[in-house]
């Protein structure tokens, strides 16, 4: 070491030291007040604290609990709009429709035309009835009673028509739906030719599906969202717009209420922990 280098020594003085052995000309310390030093770490352990900062380099502990809580919301919404994307459109509407193999029993009357001369309405036996499908070919025949009535049993929920000829009457047929119409009327009117009734009810069966699909995407769009906001929480820059991710993201609807709560959850420790946001600090003076 060279003779011209010195050694500098650096020693800490409390306030409470001898005043004269801290302004001792002939020493070559540097000396500096602890008091000083003690004030400047607190304020940089304040704006850590205040900024979310950890010692360590870390998330803050409630911000990685509020990011567990609306990633675990924005998949039970996301798994709960691609189950209904991918479902049957009955389990889309959620309708009770009886099973496709069920049975059904088509049961009607038949009753003679009330005429001007105010005969008729007469429920005639031995009246042939025909049972038919969609495509005409013939299922089964049967016989009105001495009431005029008859009953096809056992039939499935498929397009069935129902067919009545009669010698000097107009040929009567009724399209229907097994389960759809509870009692079936047919009247007997003189003539010829051949009278077509549709009772089928109209179906809003593929509105309701195509609504139910909007829905569906929208579900999983806002699940989407949801990750959105866990990502704006992890980098913490702007809580504004975290929250708002994060609110939209309740639509997604996981698990009904479950998804939703958990996302609540997360908004809430996300409100907690509103100044560890940069939007939010307040800047230093």
């Amino acid at each position: 070491m060279d003779d011209e280098d010195e050694i500098v020594e650096v020693r800490v003085v409390d306030e409470f030291d001898d005043l004269e052995a801290e302004l001792d000309s002939e020493s070559n310390d540097i000396r500096v007040d602890s008091s000083d030093i003690r004030e400047e770490a607190s304020e940089v352990a304040i704006r850590a604290i205040h900024e979310g900062l950890e010692f360590g380099g870390g998330l803050p502990t409630v911000r990685r609990i509020a990011i567990v809580l609306i990633i675990a919301g924005s998949l039970l919404g996301l798994w709960f709009g691609v189950l209904s994307i991918a479902a049957d459109p009955s389990d889309i509407l959620g309708d009770n429709l009886q099973s496709e193999s069920s049975d059904q029993t088509i049961s009607g009357l038949i009753v003679t035309e009330i005429t001007d001369d105010q005969s008729g309405g007469e429920t005639p036996s031995g009246v042939e009835v025909r049972l038919l499908d969609e495509s005409d070919a013939l299922i089964d025949r049967s016989f009105t009673d001495q009431d005029g009535r008859f009953q096809f049993a056992n039939q499935p929920l498929e397009v069935r028509i129902i067919e009545v000829q009669s010698e000097g009457n107009i040929t009567e047929r009724r399209i229907l739906v097994p389960g759809e119409v509870s009692q079936l009327t047919i009247t007997l009117r003189s003539g010829s030719g051949t009278k077509e009734v549709d009772l089928r009810l109209e179906s809003n069966l593929e509105d309701s599906v195509a609504l139910g699909t909007v829905i569906a995407f929208f579900t999983v769009f806002s699940a989407s969202l949801g990750f959105g906001s866990a990502m704006e929480t992890l980098r913490g820059n702007s809580y504004r717009r975290a929250q708002w991710l994060a609110g939209l993201a309740l639509f997604s609807r996981g698990g009904v209420f479950i998804g939703p709560g958990l996302i609540l959850g997360g908004m809430a420790l996300n409100r907690l922990a509103k100044q560890q946001f940069s939007d939010q600090s307040e800047p230093e003076e």
